[in-house]
């Protein structure tokens, strides 16, 4: 039964998108619209790179932040192919280790987590997704449910599976939930259409998140690494 089920989802968003599609009497700007979201969530996840992983991070750690993810290049690429933090995860261990900047119990335990309920990159998307439909269905959001989103995101990004397009689900209860709507929202079948995209660069952000996090519990662990006895012996 699974098996059919997987064998007929592509054939299942083909049909929804050729349904909004048809109903559609104005393409272009229907592509446009889609194009805002997409460049949207990009531009969430650049400001949480720069703020998060360029600028708290080697405040709190001192390391150079560029130089410790280039070593992340392989899980990058990983996250980015399979867009599952967990299909990721053996390559994401093998890289923060080779840094020599975590030892190896930490990652071993800090990075199966993070593949779990970190997800940063599910986190920004959820609330934009949400907001770009209601905006599609002419609903103007206020503060309260700009707030609320932004919780829903937060805490069900942790809760969200870490396999390709986990977060479908979430985003119709998030939206359903603020906007007091049933059933499948008007637009989703665009969102569809773009998530195995949006996916890959949202994994590679969780597996981001999850390399910065476990330098940093090794840091504040106090725990002597790999490079540090370099250092000490140079």
């Amino acid at each position: 039964m699974i098996v059919w089920v997987i064998k007929l989802t592509p054939f299942a968003v083909f049909s929804l998108l050729v349904k909004r599609l048809g109903n559609d009497r104005n393409l272009e700007e229907s592509f446009a619209n889609i194009g805002y979201l997409f460049a949207a969530t990009i531009v969430g996840m650049i400001m949480h790179v720069i703020i998060t992983h360029l600028i708290i991070f080697p405040f709190v750690t001192k390391i150079n932040p560029l130089k410790y993810l280039s070593h992340m290049t392989p899980a990058f690429a990983m996250a980015f192919a399979s867009s599952s933090s967990a299909a990721t995860l053996p390559v994401t261990m093998k890289c923060v280790e080779s840094t020599g900047r975590v030892p190896s119990n930490i990652a071993r335990f800090v990075l199966p987590l993070g593949a779990t309920i970190n997800m940063d990159g599910t986190a920004i998307y959820i609330p934009a997704a949400c907001i770009w439909m209601a905006k599609l269905n002419g609903i103007t959001p206020n503060a309260a449910q700009y707030i609320v989103l932004i919780i829903l995101g937060t805490v069900g990004s942790a809760g969200a599976a870490p396999v390709p397009s986990a977060s479908l689900v979430l985003i119709i209860t998030a939206y359903n939930t603020v906007f007091n709507e049933s059933g499948v929202p008007e637009g989703f079948a665009f969102i569809l259409a773009i998530d195995w995209l949006v996916d890959s660069f949202r994994t590679m952000l969780n597996v981001t998140g999850d390399s910065v996090v476990s330098v940093i519990v090794t840091h504040y662990a106090n725990l002597e690494t790999t490079k540090d006895s370099e250092e000490i012996e140079a």
